[in-house]
C-alpha cells in the first residue's frame, strides 16, 4: 500500500550525502545463533495417513492442469510428511536479498489463477466460476520458474473487513483478522482446510526452488478497529486516525506511552502471533506494507523474535529512498536507513518514479545515492527493483511492450537489486476492468461498488486472472534472466560506473558499466519511448577493435552501434536496451568515480572484521537513549 501523493520531482528534496568510506561492521551470521524451531507440518485431524492421502489423491488428480498427473497414494503420503523429513526445505531468503539474488513476483491469491469462463473480467461462483485458490495457483508455479522467478510475494491472505470496505471483496490491506487464513482461499472440492491447502502451496513452491514471503498489512480493517480498540491510534478528539487516501482502514497505535516509548504490548503480542502464522505456513518471510507506520522499536522487537523461530526470516520494507509528498496525514516520514539497521534487509527505493525521471542523470543520481546510503548501513542491504508495484499503474500504461521490457532490463543489471514484478507483467496486462465503478446485486461487504483504481491491479474484487495479450513481455523476461544468471557474479557483486555521453542534448541515453575481477558489462538504453537518440559513450581503454556483441534479448526496433578507441557511438531505437561484454580490464583506474555497494559476502572473506554491528534490540535502545537525551 503506497501512502504517497502524486510525486514532481521539481519538489523533490535535495539528495542527501553520504560517506563512500565508512568500514564494513558486521558479520554474516553472528547476530542470530538460534535454531529453527522444525514444527511447520501439518496433518489432518481424526485420519489415519493412508486415508487422507488417498482423498486428497483423488482431488489432485482431478484438478485442472493435473498437478500431479502420475500421482500415487504413497507419492502423496510423502508429500504430506515432507516437512518431518531429513530433506526439508531450508529457508535462504535472507541470503538471496543479502546477495541480491532474489527475482521477486508479486501476487494476489485470489485472482492469481482465478476461473473467469464468460470473459467478463469478474468471477461468479455462483455459475461455476472459481477464484483464484492455493491449490490452483500450483498449477502456475511451473510457469513462473520457466519465468526466472525464485521469490513470490504473496499480498495480504486473511479475511478482509466488511464495513466500509472498498469493492465487493474488500480490499486485502483491509484485514478482519491477522491471525485467520481467508477461507476464500479454500478449494471447495477438496478434502483438506484452507491451511493445509496453503501449507501444500508452500511445499510446492519450495520444490521448485520458489521462496515465499507474505505481506504483513500496515493497518486495520474498520471491524477490526471496532473489535479490539486497545490496538487503535486515535487523535485528540477521540476520532480514529486515518492514512492519507484510504478511508476502508485504521491505523495502529504502537505505542502504550511514546513519551516514554513504551510499547503497546497487544499490538506487539498480535504481530508476534503473525510471525508464528507464517513460519506455521511455511512462509520465508515478511513483506511489511508501510513500514514507516510502526517505530524501529516495534520492528527491532517483532524481527528479533522472528529470527529466534528462524534466523533466515526475510524482511523486506515498504519504504522509499527520500519522503516523496511531505507531510502525510498520520504518517511519519520515510526512514529506511533506520529501518535497515535494525533488521530489515531490503527496501524500495525510488524506481517507481522511473517513468517521471527526467534524463539520464536523475537516474544515474538515484541509483548512486542508494549505493552511497548502504556504506552507512549493514552490509548486504539491497533494493527491489520497484519500478512498478501494486499501487502503481501498470508499466504498459507508461510505453507499453518496449518500456516494460527497457524496466526489465535495467533492473537485472543494476547493483543492489533484486528485480520485482506483479503479476500480469508478464504478458502485458493493463489492468484495464470493464466493471469499474458499475454496481453488483450481490457484495461480501457493504459496498456494492465496484471499485478499480484506474490502470492498477484489483486488489478490491472477485477480478479475473491477471494477464494480457503481450506474451512477448515474458519471452524477454526469460531470456534476459538467463543472461543475467550468466553474468551474476559482476551484476550482483560488481561496481557501478555512469559513463559520460556526448551529443544527446536530451540526455535521455542510459549508459553505464559493471565491472568486477576484471570483466566489465557494458549497458545502454534509451530512456525515450517514442524517438530514437543518437550520441558516443565515453569508455576508457575500450580498443576500437572491440567487437559489440549484445548479450540482452532483443526488443523493438534496432539499433545501430560501433566501437572505436575509447567510445561507442550509438543510434538507438525507442527504449532500446543492450548489453555488452567488454574487454576493458582496467577501466577502474581510468574513472573519476566509481560507486560499491557496501557488501560482505561470507565466502570471500579470508579476515574477519573487527567490529559486529549491534543487534536490532540493542539499536533501538540506543536510538532511544539519544532520543531520551536530546529532549
Amino acid at each position: 500500500m503506497n501512502l504517497q501523493n502524486n510525486y514532481s520531482l521539481n519538489n523533490r528534496p535535495a539528495y542527501r550525502s553520504y560517506s563512500n568510506t565508512g568500514s564494513v561492521q558486521a558479520q554474516i551470521g553472528q547476530q542470530f545463533p538460534y535454531v529453527i524451531n522444525p514444527a511447520a507440518h501439518w496433518q489432518m485431524p481424526s485420519m489415519d495417513l493412508n486415508a487422507q492421502a488417498a482423498n486428497t489423491l483423488r482431488y489432485l488428480n482431478n484438478l485442472n492442469g493435473k498437478v500431479y498427473p502420475n500421482a500415487t497414494t504413497s507419492t502423496v503420503a510423502q508429500t504430506q510428511t515432507s516437512n518431518n523429513s531429513k530433506t526439508a526445505w531450508k529457508n535462504d531468503l535472507r541470503e538471496l536479498f543479502h546477495e541480491n539474488k532474489a527475482v521477486i513476483y508479486a501476487m494476489v491469491m485470489r485472482t492469481f489463477n482465478a476461473k473467469d469462463q464468460n470473459g467478463n473480467g469478474l468471477i461468479d461462483t455462483n455459475n461455476g466460476e472459481q477464484t483464484g485458490t492455493f491449490l490452483n495457483a500450483i498449477e502456475r508455479l511451473d510457469e513462473l520458474k520457466s519465468l526466472g522467478i525464485n521469490t513470490l510475494h504473496v499480498l495480504p491472505i486473511h479475511p478482509p473487513g466488511k464495513k466500509g470496505a472498498m469493492g465487493i471483496a474488500g480490499s486485502v490491506y483491509a484485514p478482519l483478522s491477522y491471525l485467520e487464513v481467508d477461507s476464500k482461499l479454500d478449494d471447495p472440492n477438496s478434502p483438506l482446510g484452507v491451511k493445509e491447502e496453503a501449507k501444500l502451496f508452500m511445499q510446492e513452491a519450495h520444490k521448485r526452488g520458489i521462496r515465499v514471503m507474505l505481506d504483513l498489512p500496515s493497518c486495520a480493517s474498520i471491524d477490526l478497529y471496532e473489535s479490539q480498540p486497545e490496538l487503535m491510534a486515535i487523535d485528540a478528539q477521540g476520532n480514529p486516525k486515518v492514512p492519507q487516501g484510504w478511508q476502508d482502514i485504521r491505523m495502529f497505535s504502537a505505542w502504550k506511552d511514546a513519551e516514554q516509548r513504551k510499547l503497546n504490548n497487544p499490538l506487539l503480542d498480535m504481530h508476534k502471533k503473525f510471525v508464528d502464522l507464517s513460519i506455521e505456513l511455511g512462509f520465508d518471510g515478511i513483506r511489511a506494507d508501510v513500514a514507516r507506520a510502526k517505530p524501529v522499536e516495534f520492528w527491532a522487537e517483532l524481527i528479533d523474535y522472528a529470527r529466534s523461530k528462524d534466523p533466515n526470516f526475510a524482511f523486506l520494507a515498504e519504504s522509499y529512498t527520500y519522503e516523496d509528498a511531505s507531510p502525510i496525514a498520520n504518517i511519519p516520514a520515510d526512514r529506511p536507513e533506520e529501518l535497515l539497521k535494525v533488521g530489515f534487509d531490503s527496501y524500495y527505493g525510488q524506481y517507481h518514479i522511473f517513468n517521471q525521471m527526467k534524463n539520464a542523470k536523475e537516474f544515474h543520481d538515484n541509483m548512486i545515492l542508494n549505493l552511497e546510503m548502504s556504506r552507512n548501513l549493514p552490509p548486504n542491504k539491497s533494493l527491489i527493483g520497484s519500478f512498478a508495484t501494486h499501487d502503481d499503474k501498470s508499466p504498459m500504461a507508461n510505453g507499453g511492450v518496449l518500456y516494460s521490457n527497457l524496466t526489465t532490463g535495467l533492473q537485472a543489471t543494476l547493483p543492489m537489486t533484486n528485480p520485482y514484478f506483479v503479476t500480469g507483467f508478464e504478458s502485458g496486462d493493463r489492468y484495464l476492468y470493464p466493471y469499474k465503478d458499475k454496481t453488483s446485486a450481490n457484495s461480501d461487504t457493504d459496498s456494492n461498488k465496484f471499485i478499480v483504481h484506474p490502470e492498477m491491479l484489483d486488489i478490491f474484487n472477485y477480478s479475473r486472472k491477471p494477464g494480457g495479450k503481450h506474451p512477448e513481455v515474458g519471452q524477454f523476461m526469460s531470456k534476459m534472466f538467463k543472461t543475467r544468471k550468466q553474468y551474476e557474479d559482476v551484476i550482483t557483486e560488481g561496481s557501478y560506473i555512469p559513463l559520460k555521453v556526448q551529443g544527446n542534448k536530451n540526455d535521455q541515453i542510459i549508459a553505464y558499466a559493471r565491472h568486477l575481477n576484471g570483466k566489465t558489462l557494458l549497458v545502454i538504453a534509451n530512456k525515450d519511448v517514442n524517438a530514437k537518440q543518437t550520441g558516443q559513450v565515453s569508455i576508457p581503454t575500450l580498443k576500437s577493435s572491440q567487437l559489440l556483441v549484445d548479450v540482452a534479448p532483443h526488443s523493438g526496433l534496432y539499433s545501430k552501434y560501433t566501437s572505436q578507441k575509447d567510445a561507442v557511438n550509438v543510434e538507438l531505437a525507442p527504449a532500446a536496451f543492450h548489453v555488452f561484454e567488454i574487454q576493458t580490464p582496467d577501466i577502474e583506474k581510468h574513472i573519476d568515480k566509481i560507486y560499491r555497494q557496501n557488501l560482505l559476502l561470507t565466502d570471500r572473506v579470508t579476515t574477519p572484521p573487527k567490529k559486529v554491528f549491534k543487534t536490532s534490540g540493542q539499536y533501538a535502545l540506543d536510538l532511544y537513549n539519544k532520543t531520551k537525551t536530546s529532549r
